[in-house]
């Protein structure tokens, strides 16, 4: 497991260039329009699509049918991507923490910003990874597109409503939005073990 997480890692390194140029890019962005929370939500977003591109890799250079033929399961391949997309978000959370300090937030905003980030990053990763394990990272990314259009349709649309959340739920946001990631965390996991099992190298 963890030589596949290295591996991810080794791939994703060839990117550091590009991605060290789109950080700093967001982060004058972000300190001149003097909006913290931009910044943690597209580093957020490059982690996920960094977990995408570890997948792409793979498809591109057939390493799963090679890395069956060694003492490597399906399952390990399967876990190895969430691994990986647990420790680049909390790669983003430890940068946007900071960033947000730096910046002159008070630290009880800032810890509750960037769990807020890092849930939606979360939750986004558990998402898309059982689309792109059934049908790989081409398709997969415009059913993603979708999936994410409709959700941003169905908020945007219930925003227009007027509807507003009562202060008691909004209390048990933070309990219920952990419950919520480990029962998406449970379902996708599951879901992306049963969908590469079956599937054909």
């Amino acid at each position: 497991m963890k030589g596949l997480i290295l591996k991810d890692l080794y791939n994703l390194k060839k990117q550091n260039k590009i991605i060290l140029i789109l950080v700093i890019f967001y982060l004058i962005i972000s300190l001149t329009s003097n909006d913290p929370s931009f910044f943690g939500g597209i580093l957020t977003f490059l982690m996920v699509m960094l977990v995408i591109n570890s997948i792409a890799y793979d498809e591109k250079s057939k390493w799963e049918s090679y890395a069956l033929t060694m003492p490597v399961s399906r399952s390990d391949l399967v876990l190895s991507k969430y691994i990986l997309g647990v420790l680049l978000l909390l790669v983003a959370f430890a940068a946007n923490f900071v960033f947000r300090l730096a910046t002159g937030a008070n630290l009880a905003e800032t810890l509750a910003v960037c769990v807020v980030t890092l849930l939606a990053g979360l939750f986004a990763v558990l998402l898309i990874l059982p689309f792109l394990f059934k049908f790989g990272v081409e398709k997969g990314r415009y059913i993603i597109i979708l999936i994410f259009f409709i959700l941003t349709m169905l908020v945007t649309a219930l925003g227009k409503t007027g509807f507003k959340l009562s202060d008691e739920f909004l209390s048990l946001l933070p309990v219920l939005s952990i419950l919520v990631i480990i029962l998406a965390g449970v379902i996708s996991v599951a879901a992306s073990l049963a969908i590469y099992k079956n599937k054909e190298m």
